[in-house]
C-alpha cells in the first residue's frame, strides 16, 4: 500500500525574524502567509527544552503557502553560523522561478553578493545560483523557463 506524503515546510531558525522575512518576502518574492507566537508545555515536550517562547513568521508560494517557517527563539537562542556548500547536514532551500533577473536585480539593490553563479547548469537551459539570506543561510535559486520541464527531476514511469 503507498503511503500519501507531501512536503511540508523548511524551518530556518534566526534571530532578526523581521529582517530575515523581509528578505525572503522583498528580495527572494515569497508571500507572508501568517505571523504566531508559540509557548507552552506541548513546545517544550516537543523540542525537549524548558521555557520556550517562539516567534514563527510563515512565508511561502502559491502552490505552498507556508513552505518556510523562520522560528526565532526569544528564550533559548542561539547564534549564527555561516555554513558552507559542503557542510554535513541541512544544506540549503531551493526555490524554482521562471525568470532569475528579477531577482539578481534585488539581491543586487540589497547588497547580497552571490556564493556562486549564476551558471549555466551543464547541459540544460537553466541556470543556477547560490546566495545567502541575512543570517548566512544558503539560498539556492533555479530558473526554469515557464513550460519547460524540470531537468533533474525524476522520469515517470
Amino acid at each position: 500500500m503507498q503511503v500519501a506524503i507531501h512536503a511540508g515546510h523548511t524551518g530556518i531558525v534566526v534571530q532578526d525574524l523581521d529582517r530575515v522575512a523581509r528578505f525572503y518576502r522583498d528580495v527572494i518574492g515569497l508571500s507572508e502567509a501568517r505571523r504566531i507566537s508559540r509557548e507552552g508545555t506541548p513546545l517544550d515536550a516537543l523540542l525537549g527544552l524548558t521555557n520556550v517562547r517562539l516567534e514563527v513568521v510563515f512565508l511561502g508560494t502559491p502552490d505552498r503557502p507556508a513552505a518556510i517557517e523562520l522560528l526565532h527563539y526569544v528564550r533559548h537562542p542561539s547564534a549564527p553560523v555561516q555554513r558552507q556548500p559542503n557542510t554535513h547536514g541541512p544544506n540549503h532551500v531551493h526555490f524554482i522561478v521562471h525568470d532569475l533577473d528579477p531577482i539578481l536585480d534585488r539581491l543586487d539593490k540589497a547588497g547580497i553578493e552571490s556564493i556562486g553563479g549564476p551558471v549555466a547548469w551543464f547541459d540544460t537551459w537553466t541556470r543556477v545560483i547560490y546566495t545567502r539570506d541575512p543570517e548566512e543561510n544558503i539560498v539556492e535559486l533555479t530558473e526554469i523557463p515557464e513550460g519547460q520541464p524540470i531537468p533533474y527531476a525524476p522520469e515517470a514511469g
